[in-house]
């Protein structure tokens, strides 16, 4: 009863708030995109092309009193040939409401961790949009509740996660896919209660100083999955495995004038299924990672108004050659560019060379406005010298593609 009063009185403060209604805002924008794949495919059935366009709309509403706020944000692609890729989601959509000191927001939404240039090693919260690409970047919305406390130069967040949304996967069919179907419905879950399974979260983040700084802990399913071989004999395909995870994680940016030096860093406590006697059994495991470096920024770059900013960060994972990423002992390089034009030029590429492997990996993107509703953004990525024991890119290793891709926003 001493909970729910208060609670009571808080809900009815935000209905007289809501009731106050002013207009919502409604922003959107459709993009067509195309990518060539210049090299053979690495097996026959697969698409030569992958052409798609895609939406996603913006509608947010604020009370007159600015306390409360309603965001929507659904978003989807239709592929014309990669029938994977053709799927929708609904990235945001969520009640906010500011009392004091006290942010309170319910729904589905986005939350981002990190700081570091070429991998988010420590953003945990949501689930990966797998068909949309694979750095990473696209995330599926995340039912939560998340209460945030604002203290000096910071902010304490809490995160209550009921839902747990699994990774959709290409087909094999389709470019940048595993070999195997991947049988999303045979998922393997390590907690009885599978997608129910209550995860939450906590981080302190804020400043001192120069240095901007999270700390934080997650405990739930993992958001990467293994993927193991299903043990019957027919048909072979790939099963998802979802363990469970607790992970305490920091990352970190120190300005110094011209220099941005980063890190991101975590230990987790997770498990592995691995063959047993009468089936498999999950073994606990414990790990460390890592990624930091540097970005250091060049303005007014031959007396003009561009600025070039260099990269440098070192990827580390303790498990080395046994690590189920890309990334256990990889070094990064590359350069970022910013005309300051009017069409707000911008250009981002590197290579990431993996130091046991030479194996490489190397990004290019770029983007510019064509007109003040209308803009074009090109990526490159390219694969080289791939061995077969790496086990993220082998089986795309023929699958280097240019995008090319035009946004119209409304």
């Amino acid at each position: 009863m001493r909970i729910a009063l208060p609670l009571a009185g808080t809900l009815l403060g935000a209905l007289s708030s809501l009731a106050q209604a002013s207009v919502p805002t409604i922003e959107g924008e459709a993009a067509l995109q195309t990518r060539w794949h210049p090299q053979q495919q690495s097996r026959p059935s697969q698409t030569a092309n992958d052409n798609s366009v895609a939406a996603l709309a913006e509608v947010y509403w604020e009370s007159e009193n600015r306390n409360h706020s309603i965001s929507f944000s659904p978003f989807g692609r239709f592929a014309l040939e990669a029938d994977a890729r053709t799927h929708a989601d609904v990235r945001e959509l969520y009640w906010n409401g500011v009392f004091r000191h006290l942010e309170v927001r319910a729904g589905i939404s986005k939350v981002f961790w990190g700081k570091t240039e070429i991998l988010h090693l420590v953003d945990v919260i949501n689930q990966d949009d797998n068909l949309e690409n694979l750095d990473g970047e696209d995330k599926l919305g995340q039912p939560m509740l998340r209460l945030s406390y604002r203290v000096p130069n910071g902010e304490l967040v809490g995160f209550v996660l009921p839902y747990f949304r699994e990774r959709a996967f290409l087909e094999p069919a389709d470019r940048l896919s595993a070999p195997l179907k991947v049988d999303t419905d045979g998922a393997i879950y390590e907690s009885a209660d599978e997608e129910t399974h209550l995860d939450w979260a906590l981080r302190w983040q804020g400043y001192v100083g120069n240095l901007d700084f999270g700390l934080a802990h997650f405990s739930g399913t993992a958001r990467d999955p293994q993927l193991v071989l299903n043990d019957t004999t027919a048909p072979t395909r790939l099963l998802p495995v979802y363990p469970l995870l607790k992970q305490t994680s920091i990352d970190a940016q120190l300005t110094l004038g011209s220099w941005l030096l980063k890190l991101e860093a975590l230990v987790r406590d997770t498990a592995t299924l691995q063959p047993a006697a009468g089936g498999a059994a999950f073994v606990d495991t414990q790990y460390s990672a890592a990624t930091g470096g540097f970005e250091y920024t060049l303005y007014g770059l031959f007396d003009t108004a561009a600025d070039l900013g260099l990269l440098a960060e070192y990827l580390w994972d303790e498990r080395g050659v046994e690590a189920d990423t890309a990334f256990q002992n990889d070094l990064f390089l590359g350069g970022r560019l910013a005309l300051n034009d009017m069409a707000g030029t911008a250009l981002l590429g590197g290579v990431v060379m993996d130091l046991d492997t030479d194996s490489l990996f190397l990004n290019l993107e770029a983007s510019a406005r064509l007109d003040s509703n209308t803009a074009i953004g090109v990526q490159a990525r390219l694969f080289s010298n791939i061995p077969p024991e790496d086990p993220a890119f082998y089986s795309i290793r023929n699958d280097d593609y240019i995008e090319l891709e035009i946004t119209r926003y409304f």
